[in-house]
């Protein structure tokens, strides 16, 4: 049974969080979303406010995950995630990304809930070179719009967004109610429904590349 390795940031860390407050689901509006209390999940020199979860290793997160100039570094292996300690539901999360050294693989983990382990219980917004906005059903998460030919993967919708491999590029992501729309790069990719969870905390995803993550803003939805 291969091992997991579960690291918390200090319990001091979960203050910058304690005043959030979360409104109630509302109806799904795909115009433009005006800023409500900006929350910076990153604060640009620190892990503050994350966990680390990785498989098959008792060595520290700090060998995976990193921050330089402002840029969270992550290594890719071995598989896992950085987390959220805080749990959110509707919200607007914009993230960026880039592969430095050629196509890769990672993923925004949304709707994360426990227990922490390797591909737990969320929904993910691909980051595949190539397939960004597909989104995945991890740890047995289920939406409307699975079918018998993807039963665990909801396609993009478009042509792919991406920009050329080494840039970075933009995803932004609403999460109202049961409904989660994907945008890469300002276009609409994905959009699903009937989601069987709809709130829990925010997982970047290592998963055998090197990926580098910047920016990551999430505004409150009323």
């Amino acid at each position: 049974m291969k091992s997991l390795f579960i690291g918390r940031i200090p319990w001091a860390a979960m203050l910058i969080f304690a005043g959030a407050t979360f409104p109630a689901p509302a109806q799904l509006n795909e115009g433009p979303i005006t800023p409500a209390n900006e929350i910076a999940l990153f604060d640009g020199k620190s892990f503050s406010g994350w966990m680390f979860v990785s498989q098959g290793t008792n060595a520290p997160a700090a060998s995976i995950w990193s921050v330089t100039n402002g840029i969270i570094v992550c290594q890719g292996r071995p598989n896992g995630y950085a987390r959220t300690i805080q749990k959110y539901r509707d919200y607007l999360l914009h993230a960026e990304w880039r592969y430095p050294a050629g196509a890769g693989n990672s993923g925004f983990f949304l709707h994360l809930n426990p227990p922490d382990k390797v591909w737990p219980l969320c929904f993910e917004a691909q980051l595949l070179s190539g397939s960004a906005g597909e989104v995945r059903m991890n740890g047995g998460s289920k939406a409307n719009e699975l079918t018998v030919q993807y039963p665990k993967s909801v396609p993009r919708q478009q042509a792919c967004s991406e920009r050329p491999l080494g840039e970075w590029n933009a995803c932004d992501i609403v999460c109202r109610s049961n409904t989660i729309t994907v945008r890469v790069n300002g276009v609409l990719q994905n959009k699903i429904t009937g989601t069987s969870v709809f709130a829990g905390t925010i997982g970047l995803q290592a998963e055998g590349k090197l990926v580098e993550f910047r920016n990551l803003v999430l505004e409150p939805l009323p």
